[in-house]
């Protein structure tokens, strides 16, 4: 014999807004590619400063020769 409920059962998910752990698991690829794109961005606007050049860029293994200046002899203050 089938039981029968006179109301419905409702099961209550942790959630934040409309995003729950499921949500989270679908959006987690496009989160991940924008977060990227977004990193990549910022680090092509503050490419040209120089506290970044000095303290992130010059110490990149292959590339970092690229952001160290050398300046000849003859054009350094004394």
């Amino acid at each position: 014999m089938v039981a029968y409920t006179s109301g419905l059962r409702f099961k209550v998910l942790p959630h934040l807004g409309r995003l729950n752990i499921k949500n989270l698991m679908a959006y987690t690829p496009n989160l991940m590619l924008w977060g990227g794109a977004s990193l990549v961005g910022a680090l092509v606007f503050v490419e040209g400063w120089p506290l970044f050049q000095n303290t992130m860029f010059s110490k990149i293994p292959i590339l970092g020769a690229n952001w160290q200046k050398e300046i000849p002899a003859e054009d350094r203050p004394n």
